[in-house]
């Protein structure tokens, strides 16, 4: 009986449409046909649902599928700007993750007393007991611990700091 009723439900459907599709113009037509399509997939969809013949989610995700008509041109448009965003963040890890050049070294390896002192923040003649062994050690102490390789700083600035605290202890050692 439920197969008739539903059979005589789909021909009444199919007379009444037929009709009212020969009087639409072309635009009308496949906007029509559009809708029809979609509301037969989504009665097929309920009716599976109903008999116990597809699972709930599976009606649900088949329910989205016209949806995703529309989608598709929101997710055109979007996405070279989603891709742009992506390799910006890319390029930026990148950036992060590869070691800082050094500046190029100087000229010289040999580095100057004004230099030295300069370097580690110091003011004064070594000649004159101004600048001390403990004065160096402490700027050296405090400067290598924010500049050293392992705490953010660079290898460069780490082996001036270095050179610079050497140079002087080995002047006010003589």
């Amino acid at each position: 009986m439920l197969k008739i009723l539903l059979f005589a439900v789909i021909v009444t459907c199919i007379i009444i449409f037929g009709g009212r599709y020969k009087k639409m113009n072309p635009e009308q037509k496949r906007k029509a046909l559009w809708r029809i399509g979609v509301g037969a997939f989504l009665g097929i969809l309920i009716l599976l649902v109903i008999t116990g013949r597809m699972h709930w989610v599976g009606a649900a995700l088949g329910a989205l599928i016209p949806f995703l008509r529309n989608a598709y041109g929101l997710v055109s448009q979007l996405l070279p700007f989603w891709l742009q965003r992506k390799k910006a963040e890319q390029e930026q890890e990148q950036a992060q993750q590869q070691p800082q050049q050094p500046p190029p070294p100087t000229s010289t390896n040999q580095m100057s007393l004004s230099e030295a002192l300069e370097i580690l923040g110091l003011n004064g003649n070594t000649d004159k007991g101004e600048v001390t062994q403990a004065m160096v050690q402490d700027a050296h102490r405090r400067l290598i611990q924010k500049l050293h390789p392992d705490r953010g700083g660079n290898d460069y600035l780490a082996a001036k700091i270095n050179q610079a605290r050497d140079y002087l202890l080995s002047i006010l050692k003589q």
